[in-house]
């Protein structure tokens, strides 16, 4: 699948935007024929803080979840949550509406206009993770046919949720990393430099790659929400969450556009005798 994110950034701030599902935090507002497909408890071994934010992320769709969404852009979003286009041409589209005061949200979305699915999905604090409660429906669903479809459902959100939880754990874990390392380190020998490591200088990690052209050191975490970033091509890395990508050499963030983060200056890198060091700039 291709990922693709786009985004206007006027709309990513619009505070004015509202759902278009009208009364969409009612149950079936469309007063469709729905059906319960399946539903499922779970617990997020994360806290309530990081599940609330990972509901309104809309920008990991495509990338964090590539095997199951291939086009996400914005249409809109706000406190209420979010809308985005599910395919270049602007027919079908996912809208996430929120209700913080009753711990719900619900997901509906619609091809061509026509709903096809409504997912409720109720949070709570538990001992430090969150339980959550997952209600899938869909209208018109033909009674024979719902045991496979349970199936499917939930072995996809399963998916999904497996999928973001990882997410959700190593961001937390690396917020909760207050550690800092030395302001200078000794790598040892060029020729045994192994193909790349990361280590830590001061308040950052940072990814050691061996190449034909010599020792590169760049960020290891993304500075958007502290994903791993990975080698992407023409000295540029890419974090597997939101797709954001930036050029090693200024740092810069290329991708997406509004994005206003950028990669920490990396430590100098000095070879001496064979020898590999890397030291923070005073």
């Amino acid at each position: 699948m291709t990922n693709t994110i786009t985004t206007d950034a006027a709309k990513t701030t619009d505070t004015q935007s509202i759902p278009q599902q009208s009364n969409a935090l009612a149950q079936n507002p469309n007063q469709l024929a729905l059906t319960e497909i399946v539903n499922f408890d779970r617990i997020i071994n994360a806290n309530t803080e990081r599940v609330w934010e990972n509901v309104l992320d809309w920008e990991h769709l495509a990338w964090l979840h590539d095997t199951s969404f291939d086009y996400n852009e914005l249409d809109a979003a706000g406190d209420w949550g979010w809308r985005v286009w599910s395919d270049a041409a602007h027919k079908n589209h996912i809208e996430l509406c929120v209700n913080r005061d009753q711990s719900t949200y619900v997901a509906r979305s619609y091809l061509a206009g026509e709903q096809i699915s409504e997912i409720w999905t109720t949070i709570a604090a538990s001992n430090g993770d969150t339980s959550i409660n997952v209600s899938i429906n869909a209208p018109n669903i033909d009674i024979k046919k719902l045991p496979k479809l349970s199936a499917i459902y939930l072995k996809l959100y399963t998916q999904l949720w497996d999928e973001d939880e990882q997410m959700m754990i190593r961001r937390q874990a690396k917020l909760n990393d207050r550690s800092h390392g030395p302001a200078a380190i000794n790598l040892g020998a060029l020729d045994a430099l192994e193909a790349k490591k990361i280590v830590k200088l001061g308040r950052h990690e940072w990814q050691v790659r061996k190449s034909d052209q010599g020792i590169e050191v760049y960020a290891a975490n993304c500075p958007h929400l502290l994903g791993p970033l990975g080698q992407h091509a023409d000295n540029q890395v890419v974090c597997p969450w939101h797709g954001y990508r930036f050029d090693i050499i200024s740092g810069k963030c290329v991708f997406p556009e509004h994005a206003n983060c950028h990669l920490p200056q990396p430590p100098i890198v000095t070879i001496s005798e064979g020898q590999i060091s890397l030291s923070l700039i005073s």
